[in-house]
């Protein structure tokens, strides 16, 4: 017997048999049961994921033999013709290749005439889409006042490229893309009944892989099935030529850990191996992506075990906004990545950018005065640095003064040092600090942090200290010109971080009155 590939040996031949897009079988079995049967369908969802082979299906549930059922027996001659795609009243056409108004117009004259042994003429329009504007005129008279013999079926994956005129003639079916954990269940039944030895990581990585769709992965399991030996991840991994999960962990944890030399260690050794560096950078995206959900709390991640460990505890060194900032980037980069002629010194570029950048504390934390996140170490080299600043003196070194406070803060706060820094001294007594700040606002900001200035004011001067602040009442008499204001705004530490990151510039300032 001729060898069938898996895909057409396993394709469903029952409503029952199809995963994962329970929500339109259940839908259509019903509306055959009850005889509410529609003249036109339009399946609508990403590809291989079943819209065709519901098609199929559908047409021998209305056809059969044994009469009109949501179970079509699968046996009668009908039923078999369908299966084998040589019934005579079942039409499948490819409108990738027969876009022209005269193939439509031909579609049109053959629906006229009454089916030759099936109760319905079937046609079964394969990406729909790719119709000409004209082809649809045409086929939109014969929608609307169909023939009752004939069932139109629209098969598409772009929806948004079918005319309205022509969707509200249809009845519409939207398919999803499939769980990854339904498709791993499905490829496992299929290795036990084909006697494939396969590991369940490497059944995990080909769901993954599959983008949702089970026809991808039956290919897949097809592919790395040919090894004739026991399939474990890596040798999924190598097959498909994929990036080892050791090396992606290493990748990822040098980033975060602004690792430069490990980073760029690992891109040389994938690009030396000749690897796709393409793949690289999509699994590094999908990388980060489940780093930032994870560090959102998310945990509901079809992931090995050992993965979503390592995961967890990469996303700990790190803050979810700095991860956001940096799935970003890798997203807006990756179109210069695609269409660069020199790919290994775009992407080392790219990486060198997430690296050298500065980290993002959490703006909450800012607010609240709370100490900034501090990079997490690197375990191979330093990281990348931006600016060669000098070693903070001793406390012991600052006089025990209110500029001496505020050096000090500069130190070891630079979030409270800001604010502060625009405070000024009022009096000061035995531990008892009054400030003002220009404007309400400031002030507001300033009170909300007292707290923890006033720990870091006890520490300094070695007594207790409360601080109290009050905005001043020449704030308008002494309100600084706009290009002052400008100049004392870039001098900010964090407006200077937001600037360097976003490449942003001032271009009004605005004095809250």
């Amino acid at each position: 017997m001729q060898y069938q590939v898996i895909a057409r040996k396993f394709r469903p031949q029952t409503f029952e048999d199809v995963v994962g897009q329970e929500h339109v079988t259940r839908v259509i079995r019903n509306a055959i049961e009850l005889g509410r049967i529609p003249h036109a369908f339009v399946f609508s969802g990403p590809r291989g994921v079943g819209k065709t082979s519901i098609a199929r299906i559908l047409a021998k549930a209305l056809n059969c033999e044994q009469g009109l059922s949501a179970t079509p027996c699968n046996h009668c001659a009908i039923c078999e013709d369908i299966t084998a795609s040589r019934a005579v009243d079942v039409f499948e056409i490819d409108a990738a290749s027969h876009t022209g108004v005269d193939n439509i117009r031909e579609l049109i004259e053959n629906s006229r005439y009454a089916p030759s042994v099936a109760r319905y003429k079937t046609f079964i329009i394969d990406e729909a889409h790719m119709l000409s504007k004209s082809a649809f005129n045409a086929l939109l008279k014969t929608l609307e006042e169909p023939p009752p013999h004939v069932i139109f079926i629209l098969a598409t994956t772009e929806l948004g490229k079918i005319p309205v005129t022509v969707l509200s003639r249809c009845q519409r079916y939207d398919f999803r893309r499939i769980a990854v954990e339904e498709i791993k269940a499905h490829l496992k039944s299929i290795a036990e009944r084909e006697s494939i030895s396969i590991s369940d990581d490497a059944l995990t990585l080909i769901a993954l892989q599959s983008d949702g769709g089970m026809r991808d992965a039956q290919g897949m399991l097809e592919h790395v099935a040919a090894t004739g030996q026991d399939v474990s991840a890596d040798t999924v991994a190598a097959m498909l030529g994929l990036v080892g999960r050791t090396t992606l962990r290493e990748l990822a944890s040098a980033l975060v850990r602004q690792d430069a030399t490990t980073m760029l260690d690992t891109v040389g050794r994938v690009y030396q191996y000749g690897q796709d560096l393409g793949q690289l950078y999509r699994e590094l995206l999908e990388t980060y992506r489940n780093l930032m959900v994870v560090a959102a709390g998310y945990t509901k991640l079809a992931l090995p075990g050992d993965e979503m460990d390592f995961l967890q505890n990469l996303a700990a060194e790190t803050s979810f906004d700095e991860l956001h900032r940096a799935l970003g980037v890798l997203i807006r980069s990756e179109e210069d990545f695609r269409y660069s002629s020199l790919p290994r010194i775009t992407l080392e570029a790219i990486l060198m950018r997430l690296i050298a950048a500065p980290r993002l504390n959490d703006l909450g934390a800012l607010i609240a005065g709370a100490p900034a996140v501090a990079p997490a170490p690197t375990r191979a080299a330093a990281p990348v640095q931006r600016v060669a600043a000098p070693s903070p003196a001793s406390d012991s070194n600052l006089p025990k003064t209110w500029e001496g406070f505020v050096s000090f803060l500069k130190q070891n706060d630079q979030a409270l040092a800001a604010l502060i820094g625009r405070a000024n001294l009022e009096a000061s007594d035995n531990g008892r600090i009054r400030l003002s700040a220009p404007g309400s606002f400031l002030t507001d900001q300033v009170a909300k942090v007292l707290p923890d200035i006033g720990k870091h004011a006890s520490a300094f001067f070695g007594q207790d200290c409360r601080i109290t602040v009050t905005a001043r009442e020449d704030t308008q008499a002494a309100k600084p010109k706009p290009s002052e204001l400008r100049s004392q705004v870039r001098q900010d530490p964090l407006i200077k971080e937001v600037m360097t990151e976003f490449a942003a510039e001032i271009k009004d300032v605005r004095v809250k009155e």
